[in-house]
């Protein structure tokens, strides 16, 4: 090779990219950048910086690419999810846009089109693009798992329109799929030590895992071995504190599903438990397979997976109505809630209620703004019209892009509510962020897509939550919890009466401060926030699925200890 030949110096620079080479790769590609500016060098620049974590640098790169060659879809992709990456979703919902354009056969620009509008909380334009990328290769579970969690999100989306694309996938999955053969040795004692798996990606700090940790950690142990399957990528404290407390813990973020599936085959566990249903990061595909005689999904998603492998649902009677079980896969198994309240660390007090002393009252909602669909926002903003000194907060992690912000203050700005009625805060640590809850005296759940955890963290700050359960499971999320915490009077039946409600609250502080003094305690009284009794009924629920799978084993003739 010539040390002064462009295109033999990028072809090398490309060998040693694909050879994850990157420091050569890069080397090599600056070299022949200097000999000839070329947009190929530009891409292949782009993409070392992309996969070496430099996304700005990636997204210049990329950027002088597509200047020269608008019309290359592999660059405009990439330089999409660089966009995507930094939290330009506008942009990057533009460059993919402008990729489909110049390769309208490619389902993977399509998938990252509808990535970057559910980033930014735009769901139709999302399915839209999923439905697309899904009619061109309807083989790709990623397609449909993603396209399932933004239905979740849609407020023209019915329970029916849910439940047909997780049939779906679970058909696909069962066509492609052929399950794992089964154990044959072994023991079906009904009473015997159960092996239990959890399969997750988030056994970290988030508000999943604050849901399942409790369970985790009063798990009996003369009664379960827990073994805990961590596609966790990031690991912190929690991730340590969780490990401290199961006999066997198995990190799996770089297992492929068939190194997953022989892993836990060889673990023998009885009950597999997924934790993260339809969001980004689930092992579906594991699931498929029936690894385990007995396979459940809960707390992460638990609207049902649509697999004809997964046996059971964890939800509760609020959550998912018997009229509505009969759409469901899985079996329901009635827990006293579809989740539990855990902190990590002890919660600062809820303080006064804030109105007495602010002289107006102030509504809240700390769901990621994904969730604030823009009939809720028109909701809230016909309750602010009628209370009219009324304030409202909104915080969330997700505030700290510009983009969900402007969306959400041009709703209010249409409706003819001033901009400073309306607080928008952004990313904080946990303690700052519970702290944030003594600005507000009631809290509001969005819709379609309500809180859970969100709504049991207002509850613990003792401010009530007012909710609007719709048909689908992914509504009545908050109508669950404050039900299971006993106080039903919260939900509203329809959207007139959740005004009704907001205003029929706030009329009457010294009821609300009495109310803001005893939330926590009640809380912690049921049976959401007593977590050792929770873990009992899961464990029992256990038990229950064990004992039916052991009596199917001895009617189809094997061996029972």
């Amino acid at each position: 090779m010539k040390i002064d030949d462009p295109r033999q110096l990028l072809h090398s620079a490309m060998q040693h990219f694909h050879a994850g080479q990157l420091e050569q790769a890069d080397f090599l590609c600056r070299t022949a950048l200097k000999g000839h500016n070329s947009a190929d060098g530009w891409h292949l620049l782009g993409m070392i910086a992309l996969r070496s974590g430099r996304i700005e640098e990636a997204a210049s790169c990329l950027k002088k690419c597509t200047k020269r060659q608008p019309d290359n879809p592999a660059a405009l992709c990439s330089l999409g999810i660089a966009y995507k990456a930094l939290g330009r979703l506008s942009e990057a919902a533009t460059a993919f846009e402008q990729a489909a354009r110049a390769d309208p056969r490619s389902s993977q620009i399509l998938y990252n089109l509808g990535n970057a509008r559910t980033a930014s909380g735009e769901f139709k334009a999302a399915i839209t693009a999923y439905r697309q990328a899904l009619t061109l290769d309807p083989s790709r579970p990623e397609y449909h798992t993603n396209l399932i969690f933004a239905l979740n999100f849609d407020p023209a989306a019915g329970p029916e329109d849910h439940q047909r694309e997780r049939l779906s996938y679970g058909d696909m999955q069962r066509a492609q799929t052929a399950p794992a053969p089964a154990a044959e040795s072994r023991p079906y004692d009904p009473e015997r030590r159960l092996r239990v798996g959890y399969v997750s990606a988030h056994f970290r700090h988030q508000a999943a895992t604050y849901a399942f940790a409790p369970v985790i950690i009063n798990h009996d142990p003369t009664a379960f071995d827990v073994v805990c399957y961590s596609d966790t990528a990031i690991e912190d404290d929690l991730t340590r504190r969780l490990r401290g407390h199961v006999k066997t813990w198995r990190a799996t973020a770089t297992l492929s599903d068939a190194e997953l599936i022989a892993l836990i085959r060889a673990d023998d566990i009885d009950i597999l438990v997924d934790l993260v249903g339809h969001m980004v990061g689930n092992r579906l595909e594991v699931f498929a397979r029936k690894p385990a005689p007995v396979q459940v999904t809960g707390w992460g998603e638990p609207t049902g997976t649509g697999l004809t492998t997964m046996d059971y649902l964890l939800a509760d009677p609020v959550l998912v109505p018997p009229d509505m079980r009969f759409r469901l896969r899985e079996e329901v198994i009635d827990l006293p809630c579809f989740l539990s309240f855990w902190t990590p660390e002890p919660l600062p007090d809820p303080g006064p209620l804030p109105a007495l002393a602010a002289g107006h009252v102030t509504f809240g909602s700390f769901n990621r703004p994904e969730k604030l669909s823009d009939p809720v926002l028109r909701l809230w903003a016909a309750m602010l019209r009628a209370l009219p000194n009324a304030r409202l907060v909104l915080k969330s992690s997700s505030f700290g892009n510009a983009a969900h912000q402007q969306r959400i203050r041009s709703v209010f700005q249409r409706e003819g509510i001033k901009s400073s009625r309306l607080t928008i805060l952004g990313d904080t640590d946990r303690d700052a962020h519970m702290l944030a809850y003594r600005t507000v005296d009631v809290a509001l759940d969005p819709f379609p897509h309500g809180g859970g955890m969100t709504t049991l963290d207002a509850i613990a700050m003792g401010i009530p939550v007012i909710t609007c359960p719709g048909p689908t499971i992914s509504s009545r999320l908050a109508a669950a919890c404050v039900t299971a915490v006993g106080l039903p009077d919260w939900v509203a039946p329809n959207h007139d009466d959740y005004v009704a409600l907001a205003a029929r609250m706030t009329t009457d502080l010294d009821g609300l401060a009495r109310l803001r003094g005893s939330l926590r305690d009640r809380l912690m009284r049921s049976s959401v926030g007593d977590t050792r009794s929770y873990a009992h009924a899961v464990e029992a629920a256990y038990r229950d699925m064990w004992r039916r799978c052991c009596a199917r084993a001895q009617d189809s003739g094997l061996e029972v200890s």
